[in-house]
């Protein structure tokens, strides 16, 4: 039922618009108002109250809540692009405080019209809540066939289980090479360890572990999940504490590798979403009532046609998940996608999701059709055609399953990017066991966290408020060098590229888990750079931009660090351009933003951040009328020869006949060799130069007036002349590599604003000191 005030909004004229407003209309003219309605069992005054109670902390509100909520008012508006629309209350004086409603007709409903609420009892540990999780359990075994499908190694058991006998007052570890397991079933625990002390595996205890384990020195988590896996009639459970010994280095590394095997092998994976702790348990009281559904209202307006509307919260799946603290944890996230169905224990009730429905208490058959979109960006890991995403996540366009799958996995990381770790080190092997999955359906290379097929897309990732860590765990090009939240681009139509990527390579931790950690990586790419200014200013807040020529050129950035914002000179580094269309009228210039590399050989530089770069930076800065132009120009270096493996496998980095070289790992201290691939002195190496340019067009600057020639056009052909004579000074062995560098440095240190070319030449290393600790030639980029 609704109360007087709720009843108004559904009466009389209509208070639609198109947009949200600042227009209110009054509800409630009192706080005791709302809690008198919600006490008479108004649906919406009744959610509304609890919003209040929960976003309200009344130990630190001086004078109660109802100092701050004297009032409520609403506000309908459509949704841009949608049939349904939006409902909000604000509260408060200024309105600081607001909760809002979807309002759908009954065609585009797609829920039930009533619910079990007034039998879900009183705990997320009743009765009835666990016949509810039982009835989902049973229903996913007989007739899900794709959650009955094992994606992972059939048959392979972790290395210990506990088992968990009914009526026992104890548990047992069992080694399951050591004793004959006739029930194959297991069920696994995600849980937040927390800071309490909470009993562990450990090479001491591991033979009295075998012997048995009481249930009294358990924490509460532990013993209800065993409850709830015995009440499912499920033998064995999997929980980490007590199933990898933990003062083991050597067996963490070996079962944290086998991740993939243990989740995607269970049969359920039983998740403590809204406990802090291993302490806190599963059971939480709750509200039976907030379980109910709301009913259907009849509209009586006086200007617009009426029908059956509902009202719901679509985003009842991630509140209810993210409101707890264990999708906080990094770990979680593969353990959550690699288990074919799980049961988690939120904070009010019960949620189920397998790779064939989402539910929860309220929507015990199913969410409703406008809920699911939110729930499906993640979702146990399935093969095969995947109809739903087809359906909700592909934007329109037609993908292949290794689209679907790379946009997948760009979802993962993103959420992934809003969780912590205990350990820093550990950002790579967090998600291994997902990484393992994708590369074996798709057969892919998987390098750093990015995917070799798709490298130059996922080079483009872009941070918001991150930082570094102290330790080294990745290269700077990948989103794994960096806490904090990531954006990483999807897969889009309609893209050129403007980089080549010749090599790729990472040296992994482990010899035996190369999607783990790793020591160091590195790769190759030909393309075009561009220096420019970093510059802060306050219009953009915390977000410096590049300079441009005026006001329409200002490129906003992201830099992955904040020491990186006292920079000044930069280098621009384009990758892509996409857009939204087939006309390419609306499109994107990607860019990275990189430094020289102390202490390196020239030519080896580091990402500090991305730009997303506007149409006319483009023109200005590289003389093209559209950056689809950039896919039309000729990269130096083109390949005669092949580098030779036998070396390869050693290098850390070095000279070839690349332009651009991202290496993290390098120090003039490494010895590597390489055999780099040569242009015969014949053959001239091309030059990056937009079309229509050649090297015979030389300027002066004393004819710059004359020839009407832009400053930047004329910068371009003189360092094109430059370069000229100092290659064929190399090629002929006139001068070392260091001072055709100090050329170029010097001229384009005058000249600020430039192109970088290529130059090609021999290294003496007793010449040239700084020079790359090799024999033959290298490519020296700047």
């Amino acid at each position: 039922m609704l109360c007087e005030a709720c009843e108004k909004i559904f009466c009389g004229r209509q208070m639609l618009s198109e947009i949200p407003s600042r227009t209110y209309n009054p509800h409630h003219s009192s706080l005791q108002s709302i809690i008198d309605a919600s006490a008479s069992g108004c649906w919406i005054c009744h959610r509304l109250l609890a919003y209040i109670n929960r976003k309200i902390d009344v130990n630190v509100t001086p004078g109660g809540i109802s100092s701050l909520i004297k009032s409520s008012a609403w506000h309908l508006c459509r949704r841009p692009y949608q049939k349904s629309w939006r409902l909000i209350f604000y509260f408060g004086d200024d309105n600081d405080y607001f909760h809002n409603f979807t309002v759908v007709s009954r065609d585009e409903y797609g829920g039930p019209d009533t619910n079990h609420a007034s039998i879900a009892g009183d705990s997320t540990m009743s009765d009835a809540a666990l016949a509810q999780a039982s009835k989902w359990y049973r229903e996913c075994l007989l007739k899900h066939t794709s959650c009955n499908t094992s994606l992972v190694s059939k048959c392979l058991m972790p290395t210990r289980l506990l088992r968990i006998d009914e009526g026992e007052k104890y548990v047992r570890l069992v080694v399951t090479k050591e004793e004959i397991v006739q029930d194959s079933r297991f069920s696994t625990l995600s849980h937040c360890w927390g800071n309490s002390n909470v009993l562990k595996l450990t090479i001491s205890n591991l033979e009295s572990f075998k012997a048995g384990i009481s249930l009294e020195r358990l924490p509460k988590t532990f013993i209800e999940a065993i409850f709830v896996a015995r009440k499912l009639s499920i033998p064995y459970i999997w929980i980490d504490s007590l199933c990898i010994i933990q003062d083991s280095d050597d067996d963490w590394q070996t079962e944290s590798v086998s991740m993939e095997d243990v989740y995607g092998n269970s049969i359920l994976n039983v998740m403590a979403t809204a406990s802090k702790n291993s302490h806190e348990g599963l059971s939480r009281p709750r509200d039976p009532k907030m379980l109910e559904i709301c009913p259907a209202i009849q509209s009586k307006w006086e200007d617009a046609e009426n029908d059956l509307f509902y009202l719901f919260n679509e985003e009842i799946w991630s509140e209810k998940l993210y409101s707890g603290p264990l999708l906080e944890r990094g770990w979680v996230l593969q353990e959550r996608v690699l288990s074919p169905r799980s049961l988690h224990f939120c904070d009010s009730e019960l949620l189920w999701e397998c790779r064939e429905m989402a539910s929860c208490e309220t929507y015990p058959a199913g969410l409703p059709e406008a809920c699911k979109q939110e729930n499906f960006k993640v979702r146990p890991l399935s093969s095969g055609s995947d109809l739903y995403e087809r359906k909700y996540l592909i934007d329109g366009a037609k993908k292949t399953m290794k689209g679907i799958a790379y946009d997948r996995w760009v979802r993962w990381i993103n959420l992934y990017s809003r969780t912590y770790l205990t350990k820093d080190s550990d950002k790579l092997a967090a998600v291994s066991a997902l990484a393992k999955c994708t590369r074996a359906v798709f057969d892919d290379v998987y390098v750093a966290g990015l995917w070799r097929s798709i490298f130059a897309d996922q080079l483009v990732w872009c941070g918001l408020f991150t930082y570094r860590p102290k330790d080294y765990r990745a290269p700077t090009w990948s989103w794994a060098s960096v806490d904090g939240l990531l954006l990483l681009p999807s897969i889009r139509p309609n893209t050129k590229y403007h980089i080549e990527i010749d090599e790729v390579r990472v040296t992994p931790v482990s010899s035996v888990d190369d999607t783990g950690s790793i020591s160091d990586g590195y790769f190759r790419a030909r393309g075009l750079l561009i220096c420019d200014t970093l510059v802060n200013d306050q219009r953009y807040g915390k977000f410096p931009f590049l300079a441009g020529k005026d006001k329409d050129t200002d490129v906003i950035t992201s830099l992955d660090a904040p020491a990186d914002q006292c920079r000044e000179r930069v280098i621009v580094l384009p990758i892509l351009t996409n857009s939204d269309g087939p006309d390419h009228e609306d499109y994107w210039f990607h860019a990275l933003l990189l430094q020289e590399r102390a202490m390196s050989p020239n030519g080896f530089y580091t990402r500090i951040g991305y730009a997303s770069v506007v149409n006319s930076y483009v023109k200005y800065k590289l003389g093209l009328d559209h950056p689809q132009s950039l896919s039309k120009l000729k990269f130096p270096g083109n390949h005669s020869g092949s580098t030779s493996e036998s070396n390869k496998s050693t290098q850390n980095g070095g000279g070839a006949d690349f332009d651009v070289e991202l290496d993290e790992s390098f120090s003039p201290r490494h010895n590597y060799k390489t055999t780099p691939t040569r242009p015969p002195p014949s053959t001239p190496t091309p030059l990056i130069m937009p079309q229509g340019y050649s090297s015979r067009d030389v300027g002066d600057p004393s004819q710059i007036k004359k020839n009407k020639q832009s400053m930047a056009d004329l910068k371009l052909r003189r360092l094109t002349e430059l370069n000229n004579r100092l290659r064929e000074d190399l090629e002929r062995e006139r001068i070392p590599v260091s001072q055709a560098a100090k050329s170029i440095i010097q001229y384009t240190s005058q000249t600020k604003d430039f192109m970088v070319p290529s130059i090609w030449g021999t290294v003496d290393k007793k010449d040239d000191p700084y020079a790359p600790q090799q024999s033959g030639g290298c490519c020296l980029v700047m």
